[in-house]
């Protein structure tokens, strides 16, 4: 279900994206790239506190510790709006010491470029707050809830995007990029506010409890937190980094190929990854069970499965550039080379990811931070070289690719390993 309404909210993205290009125009649209693409990143830099959810949450639901989950519950809460307000505040002052307009190469006056960017970074603060809805449904076994919400407020935006078209067409692009802000913003927090309160109705957590979240429990979690959120910050700067190096060296105007490539390829993905998504508290489960034949039997059945991903993503490949012609325009031709290591990047990111949510299902996270670490390292020097090399936009997929192929050996032997060592324990 988790990947059934992952694929509604593809397609409302697939939908969206020739709608924004044409409303806004490719320049601009570059632009808006980045500003989402920044702000995405706040989502993420909640201290792993979402992460620990679906982590912590089976643990004590493992106990039938009821009141301790409602009480770290709302300590996450109220840790998620200091941390809010915090990030607002740092991103006020950023603005006020940093050229943004000449940094990313935008073509804009500089008082519009920061009031676009506190606009965005107002919402995106609301929405980190309440985004924490998703982790909660996860946490509890259903996770479809929280893919389901991204769907309604995917499908929300696109609906809100094409009136908003059509209202005000031939206003000026400052203005339509301050309306497209708005609406992306306004549509995210009214469903992510909405799905907040079924939560909690239908689950019976309450935040209301007097009880406080033991200090020594919440280091713990504090410890766990720091270790997801160094992982977010990590996996964003090596896969969410791209959009920036290519502003930087060649322009917002030449995202557009690579951001519409990685789109049609991100369709796939986002199916998959939300499929698997809630392993992430299926392997703490059957991790703390002791059931080292349960969790083999989910990595062979996945590496069968695999195989049938490799196919498909070929089949995507030799059906893009026809799929594109229609999706965007007949005179849209990515770059071949493009298409190739974004696809191998896909299925790389596919193959990686089932570990890497066994690695923070058990919590055992030393190996793959030294993978990311040391992949973020390498990110930009790579990326760079192959530009200089002349491989032109495809550099920075060049380079996540070699780091993901160096996981996609490692983190299996690694999770065997674990699972062997399990076993013998019994």
């Amino acid at each position: 279900m988790s990947g059934f309404y992952k694929a509604f909210s593809g397609l409302a993205l697939f939908v969206s994206i020739p709608v924004l290009i044409h409303y806004l125009g490719n320049t601009s649209y570059g632009v808006w790239v980045l500003v989402f693409t920044l702000f995405q990143w706040v989502l993420l830099m909640d201290f792993g506190l979402s992460s620990v959810l679906k982590t912590k949450i089976p643990e004590l639901q493992h106990t039938g510790n009821t009141d301790l989950i409602n009480a770290y519950v709302k300590s996450t809460y109220k840790i998620c709006g200091y941390i809010a307000t915090g990030i607002f505040l740092l991103f006020v002052l950023l603005f006020a010491v940093l050229d943004v307009k000449n940094l990313l190469n935008i073509d804009f006056d500089s008082g519009f470029v920061i009031k676009l960017f506190l606009l965005n970074i107002f919402f995106f603060c609301l929405n980190f707050v309440l985004n924490t809805h998703k982790a909660l449904f996860v946490s509890v076994h259903k996770g479809k809830f929280a893919e389901q919400s991204i769907a309604v407020t995917q499908v929300s935006f696109l609906l809100l995007l094409i009136v908003t078209t059509h209202c005000f067409p031939e206003t000026a692009i400052e203005t339509k990029l301050y309306l497209v802000s708005f609406v992306n913003g306004f549509v995210s927090l009214l469903i992510n506010l909405i799905y907040t309160v079924y939560f909690f109705k239908s689950e019976k957590f309450s935040l209301k409890t007097k009880l406080e979240t033991p200090k020594e429990y919440l280091n713990s979690i504090y410890r766990l937190g720091m270790k997801y959120m160094a992982i977010q910050v990590g996996g964003l700067l090596l896969f969410s980094s791209d959009n920036y190096i290519l502003a930087y060296f060649f322009g917002p105007k030449e995202i557009v190929p690579y951001e519409v490539v990685s789109k049609y390829f991100q369709f796939p993905l986002m199916i998959l990854l939300a499929g698997m998504a809630p392993l992430w508290s299926k392997f703490t489960k059957h991790y703390l069970e002791r059931d080292a034949i349960w969790i083999k039997d989910a990595f062979r059945k996945f590496n069968y499965f695999f195989i049938a991903v490799l196919i498909g993503i070929i089949v995507f490949t030799v059906l893009a550039r026809p799929v594109m012609g229609i999706w965007i325009s007949k005179d849209f031709n990515p770059p071949l080379l493009l298409l190739i290591f974004v696809a191998v990047m896909t299925a790389l990111r596919i193959f990686t990811a089932f570990y890497g949510y066994f690695f923070n299902g058990i919590g055992n996270l030393r190996s793959y931070l030294l993978l990311l670490s040391g992949s973020v390292l390498i990110k930009l020097p790579l990326s760079y070289l192959f530009i200089k090399l002349d491989f032109g936009i495809s550099s920075v997929v060049i380079a996540s690719s070699c780091c993901l192929l160096i996981w996609s050996f490692v983190q299996p032997m690694e999770a065997y390993k674990i699972v062997s060592d399990l076993k013998k324990h019994e």
